[in-house]
């Protein structure tokens, strides 16, 4: 499969021409069914100085989407962070990313890091130099990884910003507990004295804000 990018340049009389360029090579476009959704919540991005997080990146399906359309002003900056696993047979899913990447002409805006996602996120917070308008978590597919991912995530987060959680219907084990529902929805429980829930269906947009919290004592109970 190859994503064709559409250019507009003018003849000589001023006319403009389409003209297709620089295609991209995906195996699979996971991302293609949400991108209505994203066009929607994230346009208020586009333009603006920005810097994104993009957990799991796979062959770059989303990480060129993100760069051409969310990246535009070459200030804004891309931190892309992966294992490269390969999941599937003769896909050299690491190698095909790089030059996906190379394509979008916007190397320069973009830092990517080869490690676990709970290592890049702990350096992150720990080294407290970015915070950031737009998360977007398709890493580990497994519960427990979601859920570190997005509360360590969260702390690097803008007020105002959005983050999305892909795979939220992504029922790929029999035991509940190890798919993804449980950790987002777990996480939307604490965390949601800070939340605006944008959409939910099969990824999960949320926007960071403070509103205010009850904190009741039940009856008859003490500290100690």
């Amino acid at each position: 499969m190859s994503i064709a990018k559409e250019v507009i340049k003018h003849d000589e009389g001023g006319k403009q021409v389409k003209e297709e360029t620089r295609k991209f090579k995906f195996t699979h476009d996971w991302l293609k069914p949400h991108l209505p959704y994203w066009e929607k919540n994230l346009s208020c991005l586009k333009n603006k100085k920005i810097n994104v997080l993009e957990i799991g990146a796979f062959e770059g399906r989303s990480t060129t989407w993100i760069l051409e359309e969310l990246c535009k002003n070459p200030e804004s900056k891309l931190i892309t962070t992966d294992i490269f696993l390969k999941i599937f047979p003769n896909n050299d899913n690491e190698t095909t990313f790089h030059e996906n990447i190379k394509k979008t002409c916007k190397e320069n805006q973009i830092e990517v890091i080869k490690n676990k996602s709970i290592d890049t996120l702990i350096n992150l917070n720990h080294e407290k130099k970015m915070k950031f308008d737009f998360i977007y978590i398709d890493g580990s597919h497994e519960s427990h990884d979601v859920l570190s991912d997005a509360v360590l995530s969260w702390n690097l987060l803008k007020e105002g910003g959005i983050m999305i959680l892909d795979d939220y219907e992504w029922d790929f084990f029999e035991e509940e507990y190890l798919n993804p529902r449980i950790a987002i929805d777990s996480f939307l429980r604490c965390y949601q004295t800070q939340i605006e829930i944008i959409d939910k269906y099969y990824q999960v947009t949320i926007r960071k804000i403070t509103k205010e919290g009850t904190r009741t004592v039940r009856e008859g109970k003490t500290i100690d």
